[in-house]
């Protein structure tokens, strides 16, 4: 980390090197990586992620980075995502908020022509008397195979297939599951 202030002329070098990374083909923003990195390129980053990496890096050995009061505070905010609500350790992405169905609420699905309906309980669903501690659990249990809970019972959307022209197929609309919310027992 660089202390101290840069002098005009020094920002504007920094800047126009920033500006220059733009003209650089692939194997010239890697070689200047190395240069200003010390270490190869990561092979995932590439194009603009590259660019501004780099950029990133450039004003950072120029300008200084992070103060240690706030590299701490940082880790800080990240460790607190990492603990679950009961404190024990959060398995997976902390960055992804959990996603919430209020309790009662009903979720319907037809697999294999039967009609499967869980409940959403405070601390777990509701299918067939026991009670799971997710979706994707229930999910197994219906299908026999690994899913998405939240997919399965389309209360995510998955994700979009590019559909062939002239497709005859009958529509993802028709097919998907039902999601009562309301409490009043009725199926869509």
């Amino acid at each position: 980390m660089v202390s101290g202030k840069l002098d005009q002329r020094s920002a504007e070098r920094i800047a126009a090197e920033i500006a220059h990374l733009r003209d650089l083909d692939a194997s010239a923003l890697r070689l200047r990586w190395r240069e200003v990195m010390g270490k190869a390129a990561a092979p995932g980053l590439k194009g603009e992620l590259l660019v501004r990496a780099l950029a990133h890096a450039i004003q950072e050995k120029a300008f200084g980075g992070l103060s240690l009061a706030a590299t701490k505070r940082l880790q800080a905010i990240s460790r607190q995502g990492m603990v679950s609500k009961n404190g024990s350790p959060r398995e997976g992405r902390s960055s992804t908020p959990p996603r919430r169905l209020m309790p009662g609420t009903r979720l319907v699905r037809e697999w294999q022509g039967v009609m499967h309906e869980v409940i959403v309980l405070p601390d777990g669903f509701l299918w067939q008397g026991a009670t799971y501690s997710s979706l994707s659990t229930v999910a197994k249990a219906i299908a026999g195979t690994t899913w998405n809970g939240w997919v399965f019972f389309g209360a995510k959307p998955a994700r979009k297939k590019i559909k062939p022209v002239g497709n005859d197929m009958a529509s993802p609309a028709a097919m998907k599951p039902t999601i009562d919310a309301s409490g009043s027992g009725a199926h869509a």
